[in-house]
């Protein structure tokens, strides 16, 4: 994750993390990290910006991780919906809908 893109997300992020069960939503933040740095990592396209990740990487991503849990899988969706709501995005792709095209 580029350092623009961190600033970001952690902006946009601070209010989720220092409010309720703070060691729930410090494991959601971490993990939401790792599904950014994943992303970022095996999909081309993004070069490390947030406003360039779209259904195709999202896609891409819950396929990767179809090994996981569907639970975890949502959990992740769920942090990714409050992070892209804060900064003026569209919703992420719900990975119950991508899983189901792979069958």
């Amino acid at each position: 994750m580029n350092p623009n893109t961190k600033r970001i997300v952690d902006e946009a992020m601070r209010d989720f993390r220092r409010t309720g069960r703070k060691q729930y939503r410090k494991r959601q933040f971490n993990a939401l990290c790792d599904t950014l740095n994943d992303i970022f990592d095996n999909e081309q396209d993004c070069r490390g910006e947030i406003h360039s990740i779209g259904r195709r990487q999202f896609i891409g991503y819950w396929r990767r991780h179809s090994h996981l849990k569907l639970a975890t899988l949502v959990a992740r969706w769920r942090v990714l919906c409050v992070l892209f709501e804060k900064i003026g995005m569209n919703e992420p792709l719900h990975p119950k809908k991508a899983l189901k095209n792979t069958d």
